[in-house]
């Protein structure tokens, strides 16, 4: 009940506000995010988690994007065995929350990723894309992976006119 007061309330804050409507899974460029919310407490029942297995990114994550040396924004991010992976971030559906992407192993433990999406000006038109490039490594349990990101803004003639860089760091989500 209270979280649902406080998600009310901060949305209606939000549709109250001028804030600018641009979508991505990251930062906007040139803006700032809100500091995020503690994600410690999200556990998978035993049966809804992917088997753990060296090597394999294929499951459910809670990814921790540092920018800055600071925490970002958080996102749960699944990965599927078909090399697609999809984000659902902590940031309002308003300015976008959600992202896709590719991924290839390179190596156990080791995966490249792309992903690829709009972002939009503060009336909701389309601005341009953006990029996010992650090299990503896994801890040798299977539990952890880490990495350096690099996420770019291109303007629809596809100029850059944006670009942020930080580190990956993410938990997977088991039932235990």
């Amino acid at each position: 009940m209270y979280r649902s007061t406080l998600l009310s309330i901060a949305a209606a804050a939000l549709m109250a506000s001028s804030i600018s409507a641009q979508a991505a899974c990251g930062p906007r460029p040139g803006g700032t995010q809100q500091p995020a919310p503690n994600l410690s407490h999200i556990k998978l029942p035993a049966a809804e988690a992917a088997p753990l297995g060296y090597g394999s990114i294929v499951g459910l994550w809670k990814d921790s994007w540092i920018v800055g040396g600071q925490l970002a924004f958080y996102s749960i991010a699944a990965w599927h065995s078909d090399g697609t992976e999809f984000d659902n971030v902590d940031l309002s559906p308003i300015v976008g929350n959600i992202c896709q992407g590719v991924w290839e192993s390179k190596g156990i433990g080791k995966v490249l990723e792309h992903h690829l999406g709009w972002w939009f000006d503060e009336s909701g038109n389309p601005s341009g894309y953006f990029t996010i490039e992650q090299n990503l490594k896994m801890d040798r349990q299977g539990l952890n992976y880490s990495g350096p990101f690099d996420l770019k803004y291109y303007d629809n003639d596809g100029n850059l006119v944006n670009e942020v860089t930080g580190e990956m760091q993410a938990e997977r989500l088991t039932g235990n």
